[in-house]
C-alpha cells in the first residue's frame, strides 16, 4: 500500500499524502472537519476529523514525516456503522456485541464481531473468524458459560471457540433467551410459517406458526410466556398484536409509546424488555431511524415515558444487564451509544460519544497537545477526550452536545478548551478536568446562536482572554473568569467563519475570515486594525468565504495562507496585502485547514479539504499553474499551434488552454471582468476562441497567442451567458445570447455581424448547428410567464426563418442539458425532459434519460434510460473519423454513447457539469471538469 508524502506528477515539486486517510471524493462536503499538527511519541504528526477507512474510527493520525498511520486501538472501526447489535450478560458481565462491515483487499462484504465490555465500553480481547454475511447476533449465558451466536454459529464468548452449529428451515430472524435456552426465530420459506430452534442442540421447539414473511420480529416474555412481535407495515399510531407462542394465540400489546392514531411514522426495527412489571421499548422509526431512535418505558399503571432519541442509527439492541434495561445504538461513523432506562441517563464511557452529526465535524471537535500528547475533544451526547498515541478515548468531558464551537489555548502551561453553546460559555482545563468559569450569556447574545462565532485564544491587554464574534465586535473575555475585559470593531465583516491568531512584524495580531471574502487583522495590545484587508477568494458573486487562515514566513517576510470554499490556497505578503505567486488549486473540496511546517530546509504548509488527500505546497519553489480558482462554466475542443487542444473558461475570469496529447496547461487567458460564463473555438481553422462574460462582453482570441483579436464583438453592461459556433454557407460563424434574451452571430473570423433574433427568453445554454441548407439555433434558459414553472425550456430556432422550429421542451428537473448535432447529414437534439408538464417535481427514473430527436420533424430516435449514473451534468456530440459519439457527463462520471446511445465507456467521476472531445491521431481524446473546478483528459477504450 502506498503511503507517505510523494511528489505531485502534475504539480511537481508540489505533494500530496498517498497514504489512506478515508478523505476520498465519494462523499458529502459535511463529512470532514478539521485537522492540525500534534505530537505523538514526541514526533510531529497529522490529526484529520473526518471520514475513517477500515483501520480506524472517526479520525486518521499520521507520522508528518514517514506517512505512516499511528493505529487507532478503540475497535471503533468498520467500513460502515454496525450492521448488527446484541446485549447480554456471560456470566457476571455485560457485554455487548457489534457485527461491523470491514473491506478485505477490496472484498466489502466481510464482517468482523467484536465486543466491548457495556459499562466501560472498553474492547474485550477475542478475536472472532470473519464472516461473510449479515446474521442476527446474541449475546447470553447457558449453563454458566458465556457465548455468541451470529447466525447459526455459537462461540464461546472467552475465546472464540465454535460451541455449536446448527442449520435449519429457512433463515433466522431474531435470537431470544427463554427457558434457559439460546432459542432461534426462523422462517421457513417453504413451509411459510415461523419456528423456534435450540441454537446449542438444533433441535425444535415448539410448534411451528404464523407470521409476516418478510418482517422484523421482536421478542418479549410476559408471565412465561413467549411473545413474537411482527412490525412489518406497523406504524406508531397503530396498536401492536403480538403471537403468543406458548399459548398459540394472538394477543394484544398494552400502549408503548405516545402516538396519536395519525402518527404514520413507520416501524422499522423493535426491540422489547420486561422487569418488574416496567416493560422497556427500543424503536427505530423508518428504514436505519430516519424518524428517531427511541427508548420507551411504561411502568404498570403508568403512561409511556420517551427516555431518549438517538437520532438516525444503523443498529440497535436491548437488554436486561445487571438487572437494568439498557439501550445500545451504533451509527454510521462508527461511534456507539448506550442509554441506562432504569436510572433515565447516558452511560458515560468515553466509547460512547453518540452520532457524529455535520455540526459536531464542523465545529465540535479540536486538536491540540495536552502534556506534550496529541490529544482530541469531541463533543456530543456524551463529549469525549481521546489520546492519539495510544488511540484509545480516555476521559468524558463535562459538555453536551449543544456546543457550537470550540478552540484550545494555553494557560498557566496548561492546555485548555473554550467552548461556546448557545446560552453559555466556558473555559475546561482537561489536565484537571476542572471548568475555569461557566459564564452565562445574555439573552441579546443567544439571539446570534443561528451563526455560532469560532474561538481563540489571544493576548489582550496584557490577559490571556478567548475572543469571539459578538454583533457588530470581537469581544475579549479573560480566560480564567470570563469577564468582559476590551472589545474592537468588527462592524465591516458579515458573518465570520474563521478567528486565529498570529505573527506579523513582530507582534501578535487576531485575524478574521468573512463569509463575504476579506481577511482582516487587528493589533489586541491597542484594539486598532492594523494591516491590509486581503481579497481573493470567489466562489460566486454572493459566496466568497475564506475557511482558514494560518500564518508563517517565507525568505524572510511575514505571510498569511488563506484557503476557501473555493477550493484555492492562496498566499499573501503580510505587510503589503499583495498576493504571492498563483493560487494553488488541486484540491477538490472546500479547504478546512492550514498548517505551517518544514519538510526538510523547505518552508511549507499543509492543507487539508473536505474531499481528496492532503497536500502540502513548497512555498519557495517557482508558480505552477494548478487551473481554475473558480466554477468551471465551459469546455470545449479546437486547436492550438497545429495540434488538438481543450479551452476552458471560469468563474475566476479566466480561459484555460489544455494540451490534448499531454493532458498539460499549456496557456491561460485572462478574459474578464467578471466570471467567464462561456467559450468556444471557432474560425475556418478553429483556432480562434471566442469568450462571453458576466460582465456582458464577447470578445475573440487568438487561441496561439492567447491575445484579443481587435476590440469586442459586444460590449454592454448585461451579462452574456452562452457562446456557439457553426461553418454555413463557407463562414465560420460564432452566435452569443445572455440575458437581454438576443442571438446575435457573427463571422468568427472578420468579426463582421452577420444577423441578430431576439428569442424571447434569458438564454444560459446556445447550441448552433447547419445542415442540407439549414441553419439552427438551440436555446434554452429561464421558462416564459406562458410556459409555466419547469426548471429551464429548450427553444429550437430556424435562424435563416427567424421563427422556432416547433414546441419548446421543458427540460428535466435539475439536470438540464441540451445540444444540437448533425447525425447522418441531419440535425439532431440530445435533451433531458421534464415528464410531469412543466414542474419542479422530481419524476422518478425518467429524470435521467437522455433522449436524442430529429430536430426538424421531432421524431424520437433513441433514448439513454435506466442507467446508474444518476443526474444529467453536461452532453456534446462529436464527429470521428468514422462515426459520431456523444459525450454526456453525469453525477457519477462521463459516458461515452454510440449514435444508438449504446454505452461505449464510462469514466468514474463526481458532479461533471462541463464535457468535450477531439481526435488526436485517430484516437478520441475526452476532457470532462467537475465542480470541484478541476479538467480531467483521458483516452477512453471504445
Amino acid at each position: 500500500m502506498t503511503q507517505g508524502w510523494e511528489q505531485d506528477g502534475s504539480f511537481a515539486p508540489h505533494r500530496v499524502l498517498r497514504t489512506p486517510l478515508g478523505l476520498d471524493d465519494d462523499h458529502s462536503f459535511g463529512a470532514v472537519g478539521p485537522a492540525a499538527l500534534v505530537t505523538v511519541a514526541g514526533r510531529p504528526a497529522l490529526a484529520c476529523f473526518g471520514l475513517p477507512t477500515d483501520a480506524g474510527s472517526y479520525y486518521s493520525v499520521v507520522d508528518l514525516e514517514t506517512g505512516e498511520r499511528i493505529p487507532d486501538r478503540s475497535g471503533l472501526h468498520g467500513s460502515e456503522g454496525p450492521r448488527a447489535a446484541a446485549a447480554g450478560m456471560c456470566g457476571d458481565r455485560a457485554v455487548l456485541a457489534f457485527l461491523l462491515q470491514c473491506t478485505v483487499d477490496g472484498d466489502i462484504y466481510r464482517r468482523v464481531l467484536r465486543l466491548r465490555d457495556a459499562w466501560s465500553g472498553e474492547l474485550i480481547d477475542v478475536e472472532f473468524p470473519r464472516m461473510r454475511r449479515d446474521s442476527p447476533i446474541a449475546v447470553t449465558t447457558v449453563d454458566g458459560r458465556g457465548m455468541v451466536a451470529v447466525g447459526s454459529t455459537v462461540y464461546d464468548a472467552a475465546d472464540a471457540g465454535v460451541i455449536a452449529e446448527h442449520d435449519g428451515p429457512g433463515y433466522i430472524k431474531a435470537f431470544v433467551d427463554h427457558d434457559g435456552r439460546l432459542l432461534q426465530v426462523r422462517y421457513d420459506v417453504m413451509g411459510r410459517v415461523h419456528l423456534l430452534q435450540d441454537a446449542l442442540t438444533g433441535t425444535p421447539v415448539g410448534t411451528p406458526f404464523p407470521g409476516h414473511d418478510t418482517s422484523k420480529v421482536a421478542t418479549i416474555e410476559v408471565d412465561g410466556h413467549l411473545w413474537v412481535v411482527f412490525v412489518a407495515g406497523k406504524r406508531a399510531g397503530i396498536p401492536l398484536t403480538a403471537w403468543d407462542v406458548t399459548a398459540g394465540r394472538e394477543v394484544e400489546l398494552p400502549p408503548l409509546w405516545d402516538a396519536g392514531p395519525d402518527d404514520d411514522r413507520p416501524i422499522e426495527n423493535l426491540r422489547l424488555s420486561l422487569r418488574d412489571g416496567v416493560i422497556t421499548a427500543l424503536v427505530q422509526w423508518g428504514y436505519q431511524g430516519r424518524y428517531g431512535t427511541e427508548v420507551w418505558v411504561t411502568a404498570p399503571g403508568g403512561a409511556p415515558r420517551r427516555g431518549i432519541d438517538f437520532g438516525s442509527s444503523s443498529a440497535i439492541a436491548l437488554a436486561v444487564l445487571d438487572g437494568r434495561a439498557t439501550a445500545v445504538a451504533g451509527f454510521d461513523n462508527r461511534s456507539l451509544l448506550v442509554f441506562d432506562a432504569a436510572a433515565d441517563a447516558l452511560v458515560p464511557s468515553p466509547y460512547y460519544t453518540g452520532a457524529i452529526t455535520a455540526e459536531i465535524r464542523k465545529r465540535g471537535c479540536c486538536f491540540a497537545d495536552i502534556a506534550g500528547r496529541g490529544s482530541l475533544l469531541v463533543c456530543g451526547p456524551t463529549s469525549v477526550l481521546w489520546d492519539l498515541a495510544s488511540g484509545l478515548p480516555v476521559a468524558t468531558a463535562p459538555f453536551g452536545e449543544a456546543v457550537q464551537t470550540l478552540a484550545a489555548g494555553v494557560l498557566d502551561g496548561h492546555t485548555v478548551f473554550a467552548v461556546l453553546t448557545p446560552t453559555a460559555l466556558q473555559v475546561w482545563d482537561p489536565q484537571t478536568s476542572r471548568t475555569l468559569f461557566h459564564r452565562e450569556l445574555p439573552e441579546q447574545s443567544r439571539r446570534h446562536a443561528l451563526f455560532p462565532s469560532p474561538l481563540t485564544f489571544v493576548e489582550f491587554a496584557g490577559r490571556t482572554t478567548v475572543a469571539r464574534r459578538f454583533d457588530q465586535s470581537i469581544e475579549f473575555h479573560d480566560a480564567r473568569t470570563g469577564e468582559i475585559v476590551g472589545s474592537v470593531d468588527a462592524g465591516a465583516l458579515k458573518i465570520v467563519d474563521v478567528l486565529t491568531t498570529g505573527r506579523i512584524s513582530g507582534r501578535t495580531l487576531l485575524a478574521a475570515g468573512d463569509r463575504g471574502g476579506p481577511v482582516q487583522f487587528w493589533d489586541p495590545a491597542t484594539g486598532e486594525q492594523v494591516g491590509p484587508v486581503l481579497k481573493g477568494h470567489h466562489l460566486s458573486v454572493t459566496n466568497a468565504a475564506v475557511s482558514a487562515i494560518a500564518f508563517t514566513r517565507l525568505s524572510g517576510r511575514d505571510v498569511v495562507v488563506t484557503g476557501g470554499l473555493d477550493k484555492t490556497v492562496r498566499l499573501w505578503d503580510a505587510t503589503s496585502g499583495d498576493a504571492i505567486g498563483t493560487p494553488f488549486a488541486a484540491h477538490t473540496g472546500e479547504i478546512t485547514a492550514l498548517l505551517p511546517a518544514s519538510w526538510g530546509d523547505q518552508e511549507t504548509v499543509l492543507s487539508v479539504a473536505t474531499t481528496g488527500a492532503p497536500r502540502m505546497w513548497m512555498l519557495g519553489a517557482p508558480p505552477v499553474d494548478t487551473g481554475h480558482t473558480g466554477e468551471i462554466s465551459a469546455l470545449v475542443a479546437g486547436v492550438r499551434n497545429g495540434s488538438p487542444a481543450f479551452a476552458s473558461s471560469s468563474a475566476d475570469g479566466t480561459i484555460r488552454l489544455w494540451d490534448a496529447a499531454t493532458t498539460r496547461i499549456t496557456g491561460s487567458i485572462t478574459a474578464g471582468p467578471g466570471g467567464v460564463t462561456g467559450v468556444a473555438f471557432g474560425g475556418p481553422s478553429r483556432d480562434i476562441l471566442i469568450s462571453v462574460t458576466e460582465s456582458g462582453r464577447v470578445q475573440r482570441w487568438d487561441a496561439n497567442s492567447g491575445t484579443a483579436m481587435g476590440t469586442p464583438l459586444h460590449n454592454t453592461d448585461i451579462p452574456m451567458y452562452a457562446v456557439s459556433t457553426v461553418d454555413f454557407d463557407g463562414r465560420a460563424l460564432v452566435g452569443a445570447a445572455g440575458a437581454d434574451r438576443m442571438l446575435r452571430i457573427w463571422d468568427a473570423a472578420t468579426g463582421e455581424p452577420v444577423t441578430q433574433l431576439p428569442v424571447g427568453r434569458v438564454v444560459r445554454f446556445l447550441s448552433l448547428a447547419a445542415a442540407d441548407g439549414h441553419l439552427l439555433a438551440l436555446v434554452y434558459g429561464h421558462p416564459t410567464e406562458a410556459e409555466g414553472t419547469a426548471d429551464s425550456v429548450a427553444a429550437l430556432w430556424d435562424v435563416q426563418a427567424r421563427q422556432p422550429v416547433n414546441a419548446p421542451v421543458h427540460l428535466d428537473d435539475g439536470g438540464e442539458v441540451a445540444t444540437l448535432g448533425v447525425l447522418n447529414g441531419r440535425i439532431v437534439t440530445m435533451h433531458g425532459r421534464d415528464t410531469s408538464a412543466e414542474d419542479y417535481e422530481y419524476d422518478g427514473p425518467s429524470m435521467d434519460n437522455l433522449e436524442l430527436h430529429d430536430a426538424l420533424t421531432g421524431t424520437l430516435l433513441h433514448v439513454l434510460e435506466q442507467h446508474d449514473h444518476a443526474r444529467n451534468g453536461a452532453v456534446v456530440m462529436v464527429p470521428t473519423a468514422d462515426r459520431t459519439v456523444v459525450v454526456a457527463g453525469f453525477e457519477n462520471g462521463t459516458v461515452i454513447l454510440d449514435e444508438s446511445l449504446t454505452e461505449l465507456s464510462t469514466l468514474k467521476g463526481k458532479l461533471i457539469n462541463a464535457v468535450a472531445a477531439t481526435d488526436l491521431d485517430g484516437t478520441l481524446v475526452v476532457a470532462a471538469a467537475d465542480q470541484a473546478n478541476a479538467v480531467h483528459i483521458w483516452k477512453p477504450a471504445i
